[in-house]
């Protein structure tokens, strides 16, 4: 077999046709780079009983014929047991001179398929999918609408300087009153306890555990019976008064208290002869249990995390376990166990804040039923951990930690991106029959009632970068899309979890067709609606999608109006001459086209003079572009809490890091006077309106 059949047959793109059609050929040192990378192990090496030879998906419901050859064997006789998940035998047979086999119909879900063969014994994964992912009966009665909101940037009269639990719980009672189906918050990613600057929601340490920085400290029934924690939260009023006060969310400072607060706490825990108190150590002894080794070895990781970055800069490139020291890098399974009995106490300290970070998000979306809020909490899964993560240091066979995901050249970024996140390693995934993936997807799911998939494509295809290139020496890698696909919509129906894909962009015609099949959402944004100087009329929305004014990479509706953004990027030096002149351009004809739409549609007179030139963003105009998206013929809408303030803000700004505060900026109003606000509650009151109305 030639090195480009290699490369073709392990899903390496030879080709690929970028933003303007040009056929571009992948580079030969770059085919090579993948090809030895992705080869799977020889005979005889890390061979596991658990591990799978072949994962097979069937649909639901109907009978399915597994054929021989995708294993290469032609026996003379084959033995086969069928197990479900709780590994009852769902059939067994033994078949002469088979070359195939007649599965029958199935439920929805994870089987395995053993065939012994030739003495010796294979291990199928069968992924048994739904006809569709989820789909809300909400859906099918109405428009549904909900808040989207970036949960550090709530303001409250008593949070610790960062928007938290109790503020998502309070943001709830107050959404649903006006009608609202849903609260989208940021991914809740761990990130690094030991970095808390490090605070990007979409460069984390783990997607499957939570970001403890978001705990509600004083309702926990703890801090209620700790007279010691009380004495401390008196001794720090004044520090947390000046953090609530503060312009930015200041993470160093609030996580120190925070890990202060909870130290003493844990203690607490540990030695409290209540019962209350002691009923709650067997509940996170059975929490422990449950999620296994998993959970204590990201305690381990943010102990040694803490150790080794007392004099580290935040830097990527020793961000987590890139900066430790070497033996501590890559740990044996028994240096492993060493060292989680060295570190017990403060291992199981962390898996603690999990189970506490795991109880409240719990509770918040239980509120969502009880209160009427039909689709719950709208959560959002990141493209991938970063590469000094938890999740990478504690599994490393999983990831191709010698590449980055990225984005190829286009003529919006010449260079292309690299964003600095590791791939999974594709035949890694097969062999453990996508466990890994499974279980986080089911982490992220089991709370939230919707879940956004950010970059949805890379379930398909993502653009890799050989490690020490630029993006322009990247390949795209096809990965197991259907096998994938088909986990996604397992997970999706179990947790009745509504999913969107984030699709924005050049797709593919059988992603898109793939994405239609399981009735997943698509991700619509008026921003980037713009075709051929038009906006389209909101009928012409994309019904199946989620339809948002912008996004958390683009700058509020008042920002955008204002152009401050571009101000920024020019301040920066991210933007300059020729190409900041252009998006100045671009600015002017998006808003004269949206005033136009507007117009035309009757949101505004017809006679209206508007020019977009020099009409500054004002009440009326906030209020008519919210009906627009309201009245939109997509099913559902996000509104985003800033642009109801009419705040202008960016709470990222891509291509910067520490030149921006990236992930800090907080609303301008306290949540406890958003909704007490006249002109706020008449724009809920109109949004909600034009989304109750029956579907035509």
């Amino acid at each position: 077999m030639s090195e480009l059949q290699q490369a073709a047959q392990l899903g390496i793109a030879l080709s690929y046709y970028d933003i303007e059609g040009r056929l571009i050929q992948a580079k030969e040192e770059t085919l090579q780079y993948f090809t030895a990378l992705f080869q799977p192990p020889p005979d005889g090496k890390n061979k596991s009983t658990k591990q799978f030879h072949d994962v097979f998906v069937m649909n639901a419901q109907e009978r399915a014929i597994y054929e021989f050859q995708r294993l290469a064997l032609s026996p003379p006789v084959c033995e086969y047991q069928l197990f479900d998940e709780q590994n009852k035998l769902c059939g067994a047979q033994t078949l002469s001179d088979p070359k195939s086999l007649s599965l029958p119909p199935l439920e929805a879900g994870y089987y395995l398929l053993k065939l012994k063969c030739n003495d010796a014994e294979y291990r199928i994964r069968l992924l048994v999918q739904p006809s569709t992912a989820y789909q809300p009966p909400l859906l099918g009665r109405k428009k549904a609408w909900g808040l989207n909101v970036q949960l550090y940037s709530l303001r409250s009269t008593r949070n610790w300087g960062i928007g938290d639990f109790a503020d998502l719980r309070n943001l709830i009672k107050s959404a649903v009153k006006f009608g609202a189906d849903f609260i989208g918050i940021n991914p809740l990613h761990l990130v690094y306890p030991a970095v808390p600057e490090w605070a990007s929601p979409y460069s984390s340490s783990s997607r499957r555990w939570l970001n403890c920085i978001y705990l509600d400290i004083e309702s926990l029934p703890e801090y209620t019976l700790s007279k010691l924690a009380k004495k401390w939260r008196v001794e720090h009023n004044e520090q947390i008064e000046q953090l609530r006060k503060a312009e930015l969310v200041d993470y160093a400072t609030v996580n120190q208290l925070k890990q202060s607060a909870l130290a003493l706490l844990f203690d607490f825990f540990n030695r409290s002869k209540s019962a209350q108190i002691a009923a709650r150590r067997t509940e996170f002894n059975v929490f422990v249990e449950n999620q296994g080794e998993a959970l204590l070895y990201q305690g381990l990781f943010n102990v040694l995390d803490s150790i080794e970055h007392v004099d580290l800069p935040e830097n990527e490139n020793q961000i987590g376990w890139l900066g430790w020291r070497k033996e501590w890098q890559h740990l044996t399974s028994k240096k492993r166990k060493t060292l989680l009995k060295e570190y017990e106490k403060q291992v199981y300290f962390y898996a603690w804040q999990q189970w506490l970070a795991e109880q409240q998000l719990a509770e918040a979306e239980s509120l969502c039923l009880t209160e009427g809020m039909q689709l719950g909490i709208y959560g959002d899964l990141a493209v991938n951990s970063s590469r000094g993560s938890s999740d990478v240091w504690s599994d490393q066979k999983l990831y191709c930690i010698n590449a980055s995901v990225g984005a190829p050249p286009d003529p919006l970024g010449p260079v292309g991106q690299n964003w600095n996140l590791p791939p999974y390693n594709p035949n890694q995934l097969k062999r453990r029959g996508f466990q890994p993936v499974i279980d986080m997807l089911c982490a992220n799911m089991r709370h939230f009632g919707v879940l956004r998939i950010d970059h949805v494509m890379g379930l398909f295809r993502l653009w890799l970068i050989p490690e020490g290139k630029t993006a322009a020496d990247g390949v795209y890698v096809h990965y197991p899309f259907n096998e994938l696909m088909a986990i996604l919509a397992i997970e999706s129906q179990r947790n009745q979890c509504l999913i969107i894909g984030e699709d924005l962009g050049t797709v593919p015609d059988e992603v898109r067709s793939k994405l239609k099949e399981f009735q997943i959402l698509s991700y619509f944004v008026v921003y980037f609606s713009n075709q051929n100087g038009e906006f389209p009329q909101g009928k012409d929305f994309p019904v199946n999608a989620f339809a948002t004014i912008g996004t958390h990479d683009v700058p509020s509706l008042a920002g955008f109006w204002h152009c401050r953004d571009l101000a920024l990027f020019a301040q920066l030096d991210v933007l300059k001459d020729d190409l900041l002149k252009a998006k100045y351009d671009q600015r002017l004809t998006d808003k004269q086209a949206l005033l136009d739409r507007l117009r035309l549609d009757g949101y505004l007179p017809a006679d209206y003079q508007g020019d977009a030139l020099n009409m500054a963003m004002h009440d009326n105009l906030n209020l008519v572009i919210h009906r627009y998206l309201a009245e939109s013929a997509s099913q559902l809408v996000g509104v985003q809490l800033e642009n109801l303030l009419n705040q202008e803000v960016s709470f990222n700004l891509p291509g910067t890091s520490t030149e921006y505060p990236n992930w800090r900026k907080k609303l301008a109003v306290n949540l406890d006077d958003i909704f007490n606000d006249e002109r706020i509650i008449a724009l809920l009151k109109t949004i909600n309106y034009a989304r109750s109305q029956p579907k035509s």
